[in-house]
């Protein structure tokens, strides 16, 4: 089965999904959405979902803490999505610490020598894929 992650910002969100046997994660899309409509985000999860059948049995979602493990605004953002997921999904939920992927993805698209403009296109796909990427690293060992 398949796992569908999610970098949640309040204007983008980056999907990546994993291949059947949930080895191998991939970037799908930035999507963009109007600011704070989720809706939007719920559609297009309900968009995969449709797309991979019945194979996705679970969400992976970036929970982004500060350094010092304390909540921020954005993780409060994130958390009422996720309550606005549960309303309309019945699938399992995990979150992952984020704390990083964006930048870590922002710096893998500078050296492989992107300009502003692209690196901007694919950061929260990229993101979306290594928060996948350290689930897999934590929870398929």
């Amino acid at each position: 089965m398949r796992k569908l992650a999610l970098d949640l910002g309040s204007k983008s969100c980056g999907f990546a999904i994993t291949d059947y046997f949930e080895i191998i994660p991939s970037g799908l899309e930035n999507f963009i959405y109007n600011e704070g409509q989720f809706n939007e985000v719920l559609n297009r999860i309900e968009y995969y979902l449709n797309q991979y059948k019945n194979e996705i049995d679970g969400l992976v979602i970036g929970y982004p803490l500060k350094i010092s493990g304390e909540k921020s605004q954005t993780t409060l953002m994130v958390e009422s999505f996720i309550e606005l997921i549960k309303t309309k999904f019945n699938l399992p939920i995990v979150l992952i610490n984020e704390q990083y992927s964006t930048k870590r993805a922002q710096e893998t698209l500078m050296s492989a020598g992107l300009n502003n403009k692209k690196r901007k296109q694919f950061k929260d796909k990229l993101a979306a894929v290594f928060i996948l990427q350290d689930y897999l690293d934590y929870y398929k060992k």
